[in-house]
C-alpha cells in the first residue's frame, strides 16, 4: 500500500471515530494529528505528532511550547510551527470568549483560571498577566510580561501607567509557577504588596493576584492575602 493509499486509510479512520464520538474518542496524539494534516500528509502527520507527544506529554505542553524548542523534533517545518500557533490561539481564544460574554469579578473565576491556564499554565519560563477591567468588571485589555525560568520583573509605574491608558477601574495579576507549586514566595507577597499600593495613588483597585500552574492555582485574594 503506498503512503497516499495510507493516508487516506488513516484520515478516514480518525474522521469516523471523530464523528461517531463527537470527538470525545480521539487520543490527544490524534487531535495533534489532525492539526498537523494541513501540513503534512497523514503518514507524516502521524509520525511527527507520536514525537510530539513522546517529548512533551500533552497537547497544553505542545502548544505553549517557543519556536526553537519545536523545531528539535525531526520533521517539523514552519508549516508545522504554523499549525501548532494555530492550535495555541484556538485554546486561549475559546475562554476568552467566554470571559467577554459577562463581567470577570463575581461566578467568573473558574472561567478566568480556565483562560490562564491556557495561556500561562504550561510555560517553562515565569510570565505574568496584567488584566484590566472597566467599572462593570469587563475585561478591557490585558498585558502580558515574559520573564525567565523562576522570575518575571514588572515595571510598577508601566503597569499603573498602562491601567491609566486603558481607563481601568480594576486589574488582576496573575502569574505562573513552572515548579508545579502554586505556594506564594515572600517575594510574590512583596510584589503583591506594591502593585496594590501603586494601584491605590491613582484611585485603582488590585482585586486579585492569582498564581496559576498547568493543574491549579492560588488566589491571594481568596485567602486573605490581599
Amino acid at each position: 500500500m503506498n503512503n497516499n493509499n495510507k493516508s487516506k486509510d488513516r484520515r478516514e479512520e480518525i474522521e469516523f471515530r471523530a464523528l461517531v464520538s463527537k470527538g470525545h474518542a480521539l487520543l490527544d496524539r490524534e487531535i495533534i494529528e489532525t492539526f498537523l494534516s494541513g501540513a503534512h500528509d497523514g503518514v507524516e502527520a502521524s509520525i511527527i505528532a507520536e514525537r510530539l507527544m513522546d517529548r512533551f506529554k500533552g497537547i497544553g505542553r505542545i502548544s505553549s511550547l517557543e519556536i526553537d524548542d519545536l523545531k528539535t523534533i525531526e520533521g517539523v517545518t514552519d508549516s508545522t510551527v504554523t499549525a501548532i500557533l494555530c492550535l495555541k490561539e484556538a485554546l486561549k481564544r475559546v475562554p476568552r470568549e467566554e470571559l467577554k460574554k459577562g463581567p470577570v469579578i463575581g461566578g467568573n473565576l473558574e472561567k478566568l483560571v480556565e483562560y490562564l491556564k491556557a495561556c500561562i499554565g504550561h510555560l517553562e519560563k515565569e510570565c505574568t498577566i496584567i488584566i484590566y477591567l472597566d467599572q462593570k468588571f469587563h475585561l478591557i485589555g490585558e498585558t502580558v510580561y515574559v520573564g525567565k525560568m523562576d522570575s518575571v520583573p514588572i515595571c510598577i509605574h508601566e503597569v499603573a501607567r498602562k491601567a491609566i491608558i486603558e481607563k481601568a477601574k480594576l486589574m488582576i495579576m496573575s502569574h505562573n509557577h513552572p515548579c508545579g507549586s502554586v505556594k506564594p514566595s515572600d517575594e510574590d507577597l512583596a510584589v503583591t504588596k506594591k502593585l496594590a499600593k501603586a494601584c491605590e495613588t491613582i484611585e485603582i483597585r488590585l482585586y486579585d493576584h492569582i498564581i496559576i500552574t498547568s493543574a491549579s492555582h492560588f488566589s491571594l485574594k481568596k485567602e486573605g492575602l490581599l
